[in-house]
């Protein structure tokens, strides 16, 4: 299936949230239990406190948004200026077609245009595969909570970004 990426405005945010609730929901049974996706993303509406938080998080990141033929939303990225990809989720019907990893190229070289080569991640289990084909190497394990719940994640580096060093 072909996939367009394109720039992503604050009126996608919204179908934004519900596939990243997708996209965690369907990790379930794998490397995450019910219970860790439930926390990670919670189920509640999209409203202006999720709103004014993606507009916090995103505030001048770069990010893009994967679309399909047929118009759905396939998936979308955002790499923060101090070089973290804080977002990248693909649509369970369109994993495993190397859209996340063309995101990871397309976000990195806009970055790159811009001076920014040190960058990180904090991966999930499922998408730590595609930052480590993109050239990033584990630095770490990690484990987050949200909602008293923990959760297993992965901290890889790349482009001289040291733990401590880059950090705002």
């Amino acid at each position: 299936m072909s996939m367009l990426l394109e720039a992503l405005s604050e009126a996608d945010w919204p179908a934004c949230h519900a596939l990243f609730r997708e996209s965690v929901l369907a990790l379930a049974g794998g490397a995450y239990s019910r219970e860790q996706c439930e926390a990670w993303a919670p189920a509640r509406p999209w409203d202006g406190e999720l709103e004014q938080g993606w507009r916090e998080r995103l505030g001048g990141a770069w990010a893009c948004k994967a679309v399909a033929g047929d118009g759905r939303l396939a998936g979308f990225a955002w790499l923060a200026r101090d070089g973290e990809f804080d977002m990248l989720f693909v649509a369970p019907w369109a994993g495993r077609q190397g859209l996340a990893g063309r995101m990871v190229m397309e976000l990195e070289a806009r970055a790159a245009k811009e001076g920014v080569r040190a960058l990180h991640a904090w991966a999930s289990h499922a998408s730590r595969p595609v930052f480590e084909r993109a050239g990033y190497r584990l630095l770490r394990a990690n484990q987050i909570a949200r909602g008293g719940v923990s959760i297993d994640n992965w901290l890889l580096a790349k482009g001289g970004w040291k733990e401590g060093e880059h950090e705002s």
